[in-house]
């Protein structure tokens, strides 16, 4: 009698395990965040070299298909939990035999079988959920569609939209070690690059880049107990720059004699840190310390460097 309430007991605790399991696999997985405590967001990396409409629709496109994909796996994401209580169900059917003096484990057997199914079941279903796409998707859609009239007639725009992540080992710039020899890496991740040949001659060319740092994990010695302690690695914050160049069409435009621009000026999220206008060419250069700096904030950028310019004479 005993053996049979401890195996009673853990059957129960196992249940218990599992059904908790399918119960939270079951609900809509909540965006976690990173190691430094960021949002994590879906890796995406997207080459422009197409018209503005062109590269708006595959965008929309790709955003559809992702959620459609996870909107499939919704509507399976309960079967798993009907799945356990067939399990259970089965389970019981040796629960009333062994009452009528039937000892028998057949049953159980397959509930247990369809309990494993479950968990593998909710398991797949689990990896339909998709994580969300970065405020930077967004933000390059509404660039775009801003720029679009002012683009050449029948020319594309150039460059990329990378959100495959801001530290990766691909990314570190350099490295650099403090006087406890403890390294600090370096990131610079150009998440945009836009070039576009405008209707009025004029080439503009947008790059936006996130530098970060990041202390490396090193081992460190204990004062106290002498032993070697493993300390983590420590996110150092980030900034974001922005450069505009404009290369001037000098048959239409020419720099205005009193530039509105300074060194030190603040543009929305900005202060600009570099400027020039020296061979033609408009350079203009931007840095924000905000983690994320939305798209107006951008094109204000854009548009104070294109206020610049004097229409000449006819």
């Amino acid at each position: 009698m005993e053996i049979l309430l401890c195996g009673g007991g853990i059957f129960v605790i196992v249940m218990l395990v599992i059904f908790f399991y399918l119960l939270n696999t079951a609900r809509k997985k909540v965006p976690s965040a990173g190691a430094f405590g960021k949002k994590n967001y879906a890796p995406v990396y997207i080459s422009l070299a197409d018209k503005p409409m062109s590269i708006l629709q595959g965008m929309n496109r790709l955003k559809t298909e992702v959620q459609r994909t996870e909107t499939a796996g919704d509507k399976w994401r309960w079967i798993p939990m009907l799945i356990f209580f067939a399990g259970i169900g089965l389970a019981l059917i040796d629960v009333l035999l062994l009452l009528l003096g039937y000892f028998s484990l057949i049953f159980s057997a397959g509930g247990l079988a369809l309990w494993v199914a479950a968990i593998v079941m909710a398991r797949g279903i689990r990896r339909s959920d998709s994580l969300d796409f970065s405020p930077r998707y967004e933000s390059l859609k509404h660039i775009l569609y801003t720029l679009r009239d002012d683009l050449r007639p029948g020319s594309t725009f150039l460059g990329h939209l990378d959100l495959t992540g801001s530290m990766l080992p691909t990314k570190v710039a350099r490295s650099a070690k403090d006087t406890q020899n403890r390294t600090t890496n370096y990131y610079r991740d150009e998440w945009l690059s836009l070039k576009a040949k405008l209707y009025d001659g004029n080439v503009l060319r947008v790059s936006a880049v996130q530098k970060s740092k990041k202390r490396a994990s090193y081992t460190k010695r204990s004062r106290i107990s002498g032993k070697y302690k493993l300390k983590p690695e420590k996110f150092k914050g980030s900034a974001q720059d922005l450069k505009v160049r404009i290369v001037i069409n000098p048959e239409l435009y020419q720099v205005g004699s009193s530039p509105i621009l300074r060194h030190g000026q603040n543009v929305g999220k900005y202060t600009i840190t570099e400027f020039s206008t020296e061979g033609g060419i408009i350079n203009l250069s931007a840095s924000s310390p905000f983690e994320e700096v939305e798209h107006e904030h951008i094109l204000n950028v854009i548009h104070s460097a294109y206020s610049l310019l004097e229409r000449k004479a006819a």
